[in-house]
């Protein structure tokens, strides 16, 4: 039994983090993907900036966005500040092109982005946070890619920097193998999930998110899939934000991520279906449901099943084995000093942000299924 659960999480670990990946990019080869990409003029679009209580950033996510080398003739510019009792509304109303969403109750994030979309007066759309600047060419890129008939909605790349400008906290060096999946996923068929600082999307595909989603980025992306358009990813469409400035705030926003994606799991369930949708079950299988609901477990029990087999005496290899867990888990426990102290060690810091993040699921299922999570999201400071 103990052999049983030991080479059952092995492969489950494997699998997700290592056998997905790569069994994409072969089967990626064979496919022959071309975006009809053919640009004869920039079309209008809208940029909706969800922002709540955001006076500290959204002059200068304004500012950034009205930089971007789009014709700005041709942009719609809407910030969705539904609930904010700070300045963000009067900040944001300062600037004339700018169509600001207000009212005073608060409905979250789904609810503001709902209303912004009626709001929109052109068929493409970009959604993007207020905590994040874009780059010149961020808009146009993703234009370009979702201009292609077959292609439904546009990810962003996000980078992650840390606080001195360098992505290389434990965050920014996850998002790039993240970054590199989409590749091979954009490759193979679609993406499965986009992050919400940067999504485009075309408005005659939008689907009403429930007000009570958690992760509106990602129903939205997968209902756009399931329609029959494919979810591309745009790597020089970048997006970037600073990590959060404790684990305190960090800890919050991975515990309602992955609340969120337990619920997902519910909202979008029949993208699950192998039947009406192959080759999107089999990437939201791979790639979501088996790190939401079995990879932290996997962990655990793979730690557990080694230690039963060491003491059962069953060869150098479990002994061996045991020690590279321990080794890792050793320095898993210095990079969350490091990241105590505001410092990283590439060593030390990818251990500790994989256990971090893994146990960010764990607490989020079980709070999902006990005191619930509320729509209502708790800024992570930056």
């Amino acid at each position: 039994m103990g052999a049983a659960l030991f080479y059952t999480a092995v492969v489950i670990l494997l699998y997700s983090y290592v056998g997905y990946p790569l069994l994409l990019s072969v089967l990626a080869a064979f496919k022959n993907m071309q975006l009809n990409t053919v640009q004869a003029e920039w079309p209008f679009v809208t940029i909706i900036i969800a922002a709540y209580n955001e006076e500290a950033v959204i002059a200068s996510k304004i500012k950034n966005t009205l930089a971007s080398d789009y014709p700005p003739e041709r942009i719609q510019l809407i910030v969705a500040a539904q609930g904010s009792t700070d300045g963000t509304v009067a900040i944001a109303s300062s600037f004339p092109a700018v169509l600001v969403l207000q009212s005073n109750e608060r409905k979250g994030k789904s609810a503001a982005v709902n209303e912004a979309v009626e709001k929109a007066v052109h068929e493409f759309i970009v959604v993007t946070d207020a905590n994040t600047l874009l780059t010149v060419q961020t808009i146009k890129t993703l234009v370009v890619k979702l201009n292609d008939a077959a292609t439904g909605a546009v990810a962003g790349e996000k980078k992650v920097m840390d606080a001195k400008g360098t992505n290389i906290s434990g965050e920014g060096l996850y998002w790039r193998y993240e970054s590199w999946l989409k590749k091979q996923e954009t490759k193979f068929y679609t993406v499965v999930g986009a992050a919400g600082e940067l999504f485009a999307f075309k408005k005659e595909l939008f689907v009403p998110i429930p007000v009570q989603a958690i992760t509106d980025d990602f129903f939205l992306s997968l209902a756009i899939n399931m329609q029959g358009k494919k979810v591309v990813y745009a790597a020089d469409a970048v997006s970037t934000e600073v990590a959060s400035l404790s684990l305190h705030d960090e800890w919050k926003r991975k515990l309602r991520i992955a609340a969120g994606g337990i619920q997902s799991l519910f909202l979008v369930k029949k993208a699950l279906n192998p039947f009406r949708y192959p080759l999107l079950s089999f990437q939201f299988f791979s790639h979501r449901v088996l790190r939401w609901l079995f990879c932290g477990p996997a962990l655990i029990i793979l730690l557990l099943s080694n230690a039963m087999l060491l003491l059962a005496n069953e060869g150098i290899f479990f002994y061996s084995f045991f020690l590279m867990q321990l080794l890792f888990y050793v320095f898993a426990l210095a990079g969350y000093v490091l990241s105590k102290q505001k410092q990283s060690f590439f060593l030390f810091t990818v251990p500790f942000y994989i256990v971090f993040m893994h146990a960010a699921m764990m607490a989020g299922l079980v709070r999902y299924f006990t005191t619930g999570q509320s729509v209502l999201w708790e800024k992570a400071q930056r």
